[in-house]
């Protein structure tokens, strides 16, 4: 899953209005914007109950095609000796985007960590879509043998499949558990869960040496809140709920399953959610498991 909207990075427009206007003309532009057209980010005052039936998920057609359409470039743009500044959910994807080549930089570290002196590794990707980073660990680790597991929806594995049949791609979590993997990665995928608590328990659980949960919108002054997304921008026709996390709340749900934090990870990513109690940032996040914590 992919957070869709790099609304991080400023046009000229909003470097004009930040600099040449105030603070309150820029907020009453936004409002006037809001009354004209749905914001892409939206803050659900009731929680997730409130809005779901606002929200028509991910399990869409329109989020496939739009990737499957892209895989081709995607594809070429893993190989040579270029830059790998790459946002796969991005209209057209290059590697010059600055954003996305500290996001994958940082996805190398956690790579090389967890693949150090083996020779194989197992990697469990929560939310992974098409197997975009299988792709990118190959790039990085070329002579890494992966056994690489995506989790998603139908719609999405199913495609998968297609254009990875190296990858094992799994519908459900009974299919992915029963087993611990060197590396589990969460990138722009546990904000989108209800239950986030259960998933990350989920998670720890499946992790044998290192869980690297990424691209999370993080709150630290108030608590966890919902949020509307709307990703038209980018061609997904659909609308799908998502949290902005307390780190406080966050760093306690893994700790209290027995996962001690090796290192945090900046992501240039600061969307601007309309109406939000607090406005967000995107952060990264690698833990591990803490020595005795089932015999380790």
């Amino acid at each position: 899953m992919a957070s869709t909207e790099r609304a991080h990075r400023p046009t000229l427009a909003k470097t004009l209005a930040r600099e040449w206007l105030s603070p309150g003309v820029v907020r009453l532009a936004r409002r006037l914007l809001a009354y004209l057209r749905p914001p892409p980010w939206e803050y659900v005052p009731g929680g997730w109950q409130a809005a779901g039936t606002k929200a028509r998920g991910w399990e869409a057609e329109s989020i496939v095609a739009v990737e499957a359409a892209k895989w081709a470039r995607f594809v070429r743009l893993t190989q040579g000796n270029g830059p790998l500044g790459l946002a796969h959910e991005a209209l057209r994807p290059v590697t010059e985007d600055y954003a996305a080549h500290n996001t994958m930089m940082a996805f190398a570290y956690v790579l090389a960590l967890a693949a150090r002196q083996k020779d194989r590794i197992s990697i469990l990707d929560w939310g992974g879509g098409l197997g975009h980073y299988y792709l990118l660990s190959r790039a990085f680790l070329p002579d890494l043998e992966l056994d690489y597991h995506c989790k998603d929806l139908p719609l999405m594995c199913r495609r998968g499949r297609e254009l990875l049949p190296d990858v094992r791609f799994h519908e459900t979590v009974e299919s992915c558990a029963g087993r611990r993997y060197d590396l589990v990665l969460s990138s722009s995928s546990l904000h989108y869960s209800e239950n986030w608590r259960d998933v990350a328990a989920q998670l720890a659980g499946m992790t044998g040496s290192y869980l690297y949960i990424t691209r999370i919108p993080m709150v630290r002054h108030v608590p966890s809140f919902v949020v509307l997304q709307r990703p038209y921008g980018v061609g997904y026709r659909t609308e799908y709920l998502g949290w902005f996390l307390n780190r406080d709340e966050l760093l306690d749900a893994l700790q209290v399953r027995g996962m001690e934090l090796v290192r945090e990870f900046l992501i240039e990513e600061r969307p601007f959610v309309h109406r939000a109690p607090e406005q967000g940032e995107y952060q990264g996040f690698l833990w591990r498991p803490a020595p005795g914590r089932n015999g380790t």
